[in-house]
């Protein structure tokens, strides 16, 4: 009988706790909107928005951080995943799954130093 892979098992990068604002612009309106990253990989990351978002939709997307004593930001295109609508008595948050589809060779060697940076203990693999 063969084993049933779980999401964890199919997962091809390490998830590193965070939290970071970001902005997106999605590709069909220009407008710009702010959310928050909760974790992130090589691959791409959850973030939180207000916004509802479909399934496939294309965006624009800066995360901004400190590095090395240094405030900046990481670019890439992306695309929505995966979602899930989080509700509490104050607010309809919605949770995507973004991974980056485009990103340059300066924005990947700086996402890798900036995983790099992150304290193991805030890696998973859940």
């Amino acid at each position: 009988m063969e084993a049933v892979k779980s999401a964890v098992d199919r997962r091809r990068s390490k998830r590193f706790l965070v939290n970071y604002p970001v902005s997106y612009v999605l590709e069909k309106n220009r407008e710009v909107s702010a959310g928050m990253a909760v974790n992130l990989s090589e691959g791409g990351l959850l973030a939180c928005f207000f916004d509802r978002i479909s399934i496939g939709a294309e965006l624009d997307l800066e995360m901004f951080y400190a590095h090395e004593l240094q405030f900046t930001a990481l670019s890439a295109q992306a695309r929505i995943v995966w979602k899930d609508i989080m509700e509490t008595s104050e607010a309809i948050e919605y949770q995507y799954g973004i991974e980056f589809m485009k990103m340059d060779r300066e924005e990947k060697t700086r996402l890798y130093s900036l995983l790099a940076s992150i304290n193991p203990t805030h890696a998973y693999s859940t």
